[in-house]
């Protein structure tokens, strides 16, 4: 299955690959994080030839993740055309009284438990603040308001192999201990995902963000630091 796509105005075909239901096909053309991928070649003089879909996952009846298969060219030399496509991501540096709070949960990918920002994935909508503040009460069972959160800056979390875009964010709160050691005894996350997700509290240092190893703390909290200075 063969279709036209534009970048640039210019017609490129856009290729169904054969393990790719149509119906999963036509949705990727519709879909949102699609859309920006191709916007995003805008301000480029790269040679797209063609865009395959190779894979499609999935989540219910909105597309979720998305195997390209890219043949562009720069100079006249064909260019690593592999590309994960993921969409946009929120990650927010939640500090409550003047502590880290961080996501707790088994990561299947690396094998092994982590601590992390709380995160999650853009809708269709594409309302960073609405998906930030689901994302904070699904994951921790804090509630925020908009006015909370404080816009630090993007960051490319893997651009060899996806598009992903993460908008960090910080959030500065107070609030009552026993409230916050109750809901540290509970397990969160989005019923029906499978998410087990406990919190850890910890004293918001380079050390301890560090030893995280998770990138979307990282680069908050240097975000967080530079706005500071």
């Amino acid at each position: 299955m063969i279709r036209n796509i534009l970048i640039r105005g210019k017609s490129v075909p856009f290729l169904k690959g054969e393990n790719v239901l149509m119906d999963h096909f036509n949705k990727v053309e519709q879909a949102k994080k699609f859309q920006n991928y191709l916007n995003s070649w805008e301000q480029s003089n790269v040679e797209v030839k063609q865009i395959e879909v190779s894979y499609v996952y999935m989540f219910g009846q909105n597309v979720g993740f998305v195997n390209l298969v890219v043949d562009a060219y720069l100079n006249g030399i064909r260019l690593p055309g592999f590309v994960f496509l993921r969409g946009d991501a929120v990650a927010i540096l939640l500090l409550v009284n003047k502590k880290m709070v961080l996501t707790q949960q088994f990561r299947v990918p690396v094998g092994k438990f982590t601590r992390e920002a709380p995160a999650g994935m853009m809708d269709e909508q594409g309302d960073f603040g609405g998906v930030a503040a689901k994302e904070i009460k699904e994951e921790t069972g804090i509630s925020i308001q908009h006015n909370e959160m404080h816009y630090l800056q993007d960051m490319l979390v893997s651009p060899g192999g996806s598009d992903e875009v993460i908008h960090l964010f910080v959030v500065e709160k107070n609030m009552e201990q026993a409230q916050l050691d109750e809901l540290c005894q509970k397990t969160h996350g989005e019923e029906g995902e499978g998410e087990q997700i406990k919190l850890v509290i910890q004293d918001f240092t380079w050390e301890n963000v560090l030893k995280t190893q998770d990138s979307k703390l990282i680069a908050a909290a240097a975000a967080y630091y530079s706005k500071k200075q």
